[in-house]
């Protein structure tokens, strides 16, 4: 695993969940792919989160006063609906990983597809609701659980409210931190007791801790590009490795 084209892909996947946790929210929907190029199965999700929880902590302490907890409280009970959705799916795959790669790719890909018609769709803001609130919610904590990338799902509902790029940023930021320590357990718990092994080892986790610098260039990156970089050039960017990444995944 601590191989020189390991660790190169491994920084540009943690560079990159740095920068979209402080500047663009989603952006990091490219590293579940590259992961994928280093470790299979439940290795993908859970080589992942660390470098999430990482830049978290970042997001969470210096975009924390933007955040819109009035948006957030009432996707509590349907996230808690996607997690058990997601943890339902590992468990039934047991020791497989080729479902897990599937449906790994497939939700970027549909991910991709949502981030690609946000940019070039126009909509006027609308009111929150119950309803848009329990798909957003349950959908985003299936894909968070599944394959760490329900960002184009949460940007697309902030997006459609109408939210200016600090309140998309400080509130994503807290969605992506308490669903990301939530899944902690959960992953445990599925390691010990599903019979389909553990998400974390030893060895990824040392991968992680190796990568760490690689985070904080990120995060730090990010905080000084949130105003001066466009935007939309960069989630192209992003969404086209997101959709080869995806595409490979699902090949045989």
């Amino acid at each position: 695993m601590f191989t020189l084209g390991n660790l190169i892909l491994g920084s540009v996947a943690a560079l990159v969940v740095g920068i979209s946790k402080t500047a663009f929210p989603g952006a990091g929907l490219v590293a579940t792919p590259i992961v994928a190029t280093i470790v299979t199965g439940r290795a993908i999700p859970g080589t992942t989160l660390p470098i999430l929880l990482a830049a978290d902590l970042f997001a969470v302490t210096w975009y924390s006063r933007h955040a819109r907890w009035d948006l957030l409280r009432p996707m509590i009970i349907s996230v808690s609906v996607g997690f058990v959705a997601g943890a339902t799916f590992f468990a039934a795959v047991g020791t497989s990983t080729r479902p897990i790669e599937v449906v790994i790719g497939l939700c970027i890909l549909v991910l991709a597809a949502i981030q690609a018609r946000r940019m070039v769709g126009r909509h006027q803001p609308v009111l929150p609701t119950p309803a848009a609130a329990a798909i957003y919610g349950s959908s985003g904590g299936f894909t968070t659980l599944v394959a760490n990338a329900a960002g184009p799902i949460l940007n697309t509902y902030l997006v459609r409210l109408g939210l200016g790029k600090d309140q998309m940023v400080g509130t994503s930021a807290w969605f992506y931190f308490v669903v990301n320590v939530a899944k902690v357990p959960v992953y445990l718990a599925l390691g010990a007791w599903s019979g389909g092994g553990p998400f974390f080892t030893g060895t990824t986790l040392a991968f992680d801790a190796v990568l760490l610098p690689a985070v904080l260039i990120g995060v730090f990156s990010g905080r000084e590009l949130l105003h001066k970089l466009p935007e939309k050039a960069f989630a192209i960017g992003v969404l086209v490795l997101s959709a080869a990444g995806a595409v490979k995944l699902l090949l045989p």
